[in-house]
């Protein structure tokens, strides 16, 4: 079942946030820690109506709280996170994307497009490199390569435009890692098929400092933001139960089984893509390849 399509029935991997081993909502995982903070502040049913545009610069953001206008300002920098949908809308409203304004004086300088390496064929064999045209014909890789086609208008309208292509990341605080963690310290590990499908992952310190890297040297064009060691689902939960001196007990998943019970939902668990950082290294001397498990 793709619970994102029109058809709903039957079964799929849900998308869940795990906070201290419990099912949470977002909000609660990720907001309730920092909501003392001083310099933090969460605004309910507030609508982003428009971006605020001086000397070139986004300042802040205009936005409408039960049907009042507001304006919020920014002392360092906007991140405007409104979907693939409703981001476009809201730079137009701000006098971003019209042809005569773009081609006289564009606004915007540099746009860094969030991708995913899930637009990359399932092939152990094949190792994708940013100019792979092996793309898949998955759900996945079918939205992330319309995703990243929106940002051809941009390039048309002498954009600079940077894509990140980013791999499996690996962090304690949620993502793929920390649901594996939790089942190996219950003797509950086990990986899907034969255990030979590659991960592409980066540790989440070395994801931030490469987007910054790319930032701050005005970096163009595809990146891929994996780190230079993939590994394979069996030796990956090996790994993790050695580092919490924990033995796999468990057999592994049939791959039949996976195919049978989740149908064409099944490359999410049997996913195999080998993705080259090459041209993220020689880019960057400072990326770190041996950061695999902070636990």
């Amino acid at each position: 079942s793709d619970y994102n399509g029109s058809k709903q029935d039957g079964l799929s991997v849900t998308q869940t946030t795990i906070y201290k081993g419990r099912r949470m909502s977002a909000e609660f995982a990720y907001l309730k820690p920092i909501y003392k903070h001083k310099n933090f502040t969460v605004k309910t049913n507030a609508l982003v109506t428009k971006l605020i545009i001086k000397k070139m610069k986004c300042v802040g953001v205009e936005v409408k709280i039960n049907n009042k206008m507001y304006s919020f300002f920014s002392n360092h920098e906007t991140i405007l996170s409104a979907g693939s949908i409703n981001s476009p809308q809201i730079m137009e409203l701000s006098g971003i994307g019209q042809k005569h304004i773009l081609e006289k004086k564009s606004i915007i300088e540099h746009f860094f497009c969030a991708s995913a390496i899930g637009i990359y064929k399932s092939d152990s064999a094949y190792i994708h490199n940013e100019l792979s045209t092996n793309i898949s014909n998955s759900f996945l890789g079918d939205t992330v390569n319309k995703w990243e086609s929106t940002c051809n208008e941009l390039i048309k309208h002498n954009i600079n435009v940077t894509i990140l292509r980013i791999g499996l990341v690996l962090s304690l605080r949620g993502g793929l890692l920390k649901p594996i963690v939790q089942s190996i310290k219950f003797c509950l590990g086990t990986w899907f098929g034969k255990g030979e499908n590659i991960y592409s992952w980066i540790h989440i310190d070395d994801l931030i400092d490469s987007i910054l890297f790319l930032l701050k040297n005005n970096k163009l064009g595809v990146y891929n933001l994996v780190s230079p060691n993939p590994i394979s689902s069996k030796l990956f939960t090996l790994e993790i139960g050695k580092v919490l001196n924990k033995k796999i007990f468990l057999p592994s998943v049939p791959e039949f089984l996976i195919k049978l019970i989740t149908g064409s939902m099944s490359e999410l668990f049997l996913f195999s893509q080998n993705v080259s950082s090459k041209k993220l290294l020689i880019k960057d001397s400072n990326f770190s390849s041996n950061q695999f498990l902070l636990l």
